[in-house]
Parts: structure tokens; C-alpha cells; sequence
């Protein structure tokens, strides 16, 4: 009689026991992280940059503007003099040649964020095929402002030069640079709505 009892009482424990390893293994499985992946593939190729930049031909003049062009015609850089003058006039700096027709804007900083060596300045883009040139204002009372609007360019020749407006008077002449203004032309080849650069990474 206590034998049936006892084999009886292990049994109930064993039925008890078997519930709790389960619920055991269970535990860490309900208590992880829930996560979803979808997947997506991006096949990359190359193709026709829509716009190449070269030096233009007054981008090099001894001692009062510098114009330098990577490989690929990607970017560049203008290394410009300012005089205490009313305005310096850097005419046909660089020339962009449009490959395929697009919608061109601009989005402007300038370095130190502070300084106000130039008061206003003005991109100066000008084609041979057309009397009238766009004037995109990329700096107003000394801060960077950003095309609102986008320029229709067509394939060709275009002239990019610049106007400068500097805030008088300047320090005395040297050989460092006193302010950087950076300029990123954006060509929207889908569309007429300018948009504005990722941030940087």
C-alpha cells in the first residue's frame, strides 16, 4: 500500500516535473529579441556622368584665382583673391559640359560658419548658345543660401564664373585662407524639384 502510494506520488512528480523543463527551454526563446529581415538587391553598374566640370579658360590667373579639376571631372576647387574692391568678377572659371539634359541647383556652406569676409556672392552660369545667363545667388549678407529653384540645362557647353562682393575692409594681404565656400551642384536628371544632399556619413 505504501509502495502504490509512493510509485504513485513519483509519477505525479515526473507529470508535474515534465511541464517545467518544457516551460525551462521555453523561457529564453520568448524572452529574445523579435526580429524581421526583408531583403532587397541593388545590382550596380556604371554609366555617362550627366555633367564633367574642367578648368574653364580663365580659371588660372598668377596671383588672383587658382582652378584645379580631378580626373574625372567630378568636383573643384577655385582658390580666389579678393581685393578691398567693390566687386572681383572671376569670368569663366570652369566649364561644365552638360551630357545629358538635367536640372541643376545648389546647396551652399561656407567655413568658419562665423565669417563674413563676403558679403554677397553670385554663381555665373552662361552658355554660348543662349543670350541669357543664369545668376544663382549663393551668398546674401554674408550667409550661404541654397537655390529654391532648380535651372533646366540641355546638353552643351556651359561657363561657370563668379562674382564676389567682399565685405571691406579685408585683412592684409597673405597666403591663408580666410574663408572656404563650398558649393554642391546637384543635377536632377528625374526631376525639376531640388533635393537636398544625405548628410554626411
Amino acid at each position: 500500500m505504501n509502495k502504490m502510494s509512493l510509485s504513485s506520488i513519483l509519477r505525479g512528480k515526473r507529470k508535474l516535473l515534465v511541464p517545467l523543463l518544457f516551460l525551462t527551454f521555453l523561457l529564453p526563446i520568448v524572452s529574445a529579441d523579435v526580429i524581421y529581415f526583408y531583403q532587397g538587391t541593388i545590382n550596380v553598374s556604371t554609366t555617362q556622368s550627366p555633367i564633367i566640370l574642367a578648368v574653364g579658360p580663365n580659371g588660372n590667373v598668377n596671383n588672383y584665382i587658382s582652378t584645379t579639376v580631378p580626373k574625372y571631372g567630378s568636383s573643384f576647387t577655385a582658390n580666389i583673391n579678393v581685393t578691398n574692391s567693390t566687386y572681383a568678377y572671376f569670368y569663366q572659371a570652369v566649364v561644365m559640359t552638360v551630357i545629358k539634359a538635367g536640372n541643376l541647383y545648389t546647396n551652399v556652406t561656407i567655413s568658419p560658419s562665423t565669417a563674413s569676409y563676403i558679403n554677397n556672392m553670385w554663381l555665373i552660369i552662361s552658355s554660348p548658345s543662349s543670350s541669357t545667363p543664369y545668376v544663382i545667388q549663393i551668398i546674401k549678407s554674408g550667409n550661404p543660401i541654397s537655390s529654391p529653384t532648380s535651372y533646366t540645362l540641355s546638353q552643351g557647353t556651359y561657363y561657370i564664373s563668379f562674382l564676389v562682393q567682399p565685405n571691406t575692409p579685408l585683412p592684409n594681404p597673405s597666403q591663408s585662407i580666410i574663408e572656404t565656400v563650398t558649393v554642391n551642384l546637384g543635377d536632377n536628371v528625374a526631376s525639376i524639384t531640388p533635393i537636398a544632399p544625405p548628410p554626411p556619413v
